[in-house]
């Protein structure tokens, strides 16, 4: 097992305190627990690549601004354009789609691959349904 980084603990109290957010505002825009926040915080643990993308969503930082640039998933982590990349509201796929003459089927195929980052599974788990 790796050990958790003091720089990351470090990084995300300030970085937390610079936005004004309190323990348990975090927590709750990441979707885990105070005591979760609190681990991070204090260098016990350091969040999976799922729970890195959502912190630094949280943030509006990239996972290497937040120190996690070592440990399992890392790799994944590393580009600066992943966390600007992932919007989350509904309209930004049809934008997109609209500008660039995209099917269907990329859209469903891209909004897929988007799905299966954020939450860290695998695009071939991943179901869209599609009501008319």
């Amino acid at each position: 097992m790796v050990e958790p980084s003091k720089a990351f603990a470090s990084q995300l109290r300030s970085l937390r305190e610079a936005r004004g957010l309190s323990v348990r505002a975090l927590a709750d825009s990441v979707g885990v627990s105070k005591v979760t926040i609190w681990k991070w915080e204090r260098g016990d643990n350091e969040p999976r690549a799922r729970m890195a993308t959502a912190l630094a969503r949280a943030l509006e930082v990239s996972p290497v601004q937040l120190g996690l640039t070592a440990g399992p998933g890392a790799s994944e982590l590393t580009d600066d354009g992943a966390i600007a990349g992932m919007s989350t509201d509904r309209g930004s796929l049809e934008v997109r789609a609209q500008e660039s003459a995209e099917t269907l089927a990329e859209v469903i195929a891209r909004a897929k691959q988007m799905i299966a980052d954020a939450s860290g599974t695998g695009r071939n788990n991943i179901t869209i349904s599609i009501e008319y």
